[in-house]
């Protein structure tokens, strides 16, 4: 029930079914992570356009939208808004110095958590509106830009670190599937420079990241405090997304 079947454009998931600690649980067909979106059409289109979907948040830097266009908001119906993550792609040129990728993105995603906030500020108050779900939010490979909002979401929510770590884990099969595409298509692009490792969605990254946002403000909802997401945001974003 979780991923989306699509033809030609992968990591597309439900994030329902979640637990939170008070005994609610996460509803389903009302929040989707994914991929690559702007590619959408023929089938797939028709089997996104299913999901009823009246938002879509494309993650995505600016060069990355100029260079391939967006999600097919209009044939859907969806309200777009574009809310760029990182103003720039990782710089790789270094990698191989790099000891060990969980490190790496650890680190990368802290700095998310900073160039991203108003972004992720933004996000969380479009997902809360009445008129916002059902909805989807994703990046190029549905991994890191998604992963990390998806993490935040669902910390909002209630949900158990294990269970957000698992989520953000899912991603490394279909990124295998994200990367063999792009070799045929792009062979010298950004998906296919990036070292392997760096693609497996390692676990111990979203746990690097967990812990860090607990000692730095106790909690996900403590983080989002900080960068000035209200609590009757959060409580509007419950309402609509938990039974």
């Amino acid at each position: 029930m979780r991923d989306i079947a699509l033809v030609d454009t992968f990591n597309l998931r439900d994030l329902g079914g979640y637990p939170t600690r008070d005994g609610r649980v996460v509803r389903w067909r009302r929040l989707f992570r994914g991929a690559a979106l702007h590619r959408l059409d023929g089938a797939d289109l028709e089997t996104v356009r299913e999901l009823g979907l009246t938002t879509a948040i494309d993650l995505r830097t600016d060069g990355e939208v100029r260079a391939t266009g967006t999600f097919p908001f209009e044939p859907l119906a969806t309200t777009f808004h574009h809310l760029p993550m990182i103003e720039r792609i990782w710089d790789l040129t270094d990698a191989a110095a790099i000891a060990t990728p969980h490190d790496f993105l650890r680190d990368r995603y802290r700095d998310m958590l900073h160039e991203g906030a108003p972004t992720i500020a933004t996000a969380l108050g479009l997902l809360a509106r009445p008129d916002g779900l059902p909805a989807v939010f994703y990046c190029a490979a549905g991994k890191d830009r998604t992963g990390v909002l998806a993490a935040l979401t669902l910390g909002a929510l209630g949900v158990e670190d294990d269970a957000i770590v698992a989520d953000y884990h899912l991603s490394k099969e279909r990124v295998e599937r994200i990367r063999a595409r792009a070799r045929e298509a792009r062979p010298s692009g950004a998906m296919v420079a990036q070292p392997p490792a760096f693609m497996q969605a390692p676990a111990e990254a979203m746990e690097l990241l967990l812990a860090w946002i607990r000692e730095a403000h106790g909690s996900i909802p403590g983080y989002l405090a900080a960068i000035g997401v209200e609590d009757a945001t959060l409580d509007a974003l419950r309402a609509q997304l938990l039974r």
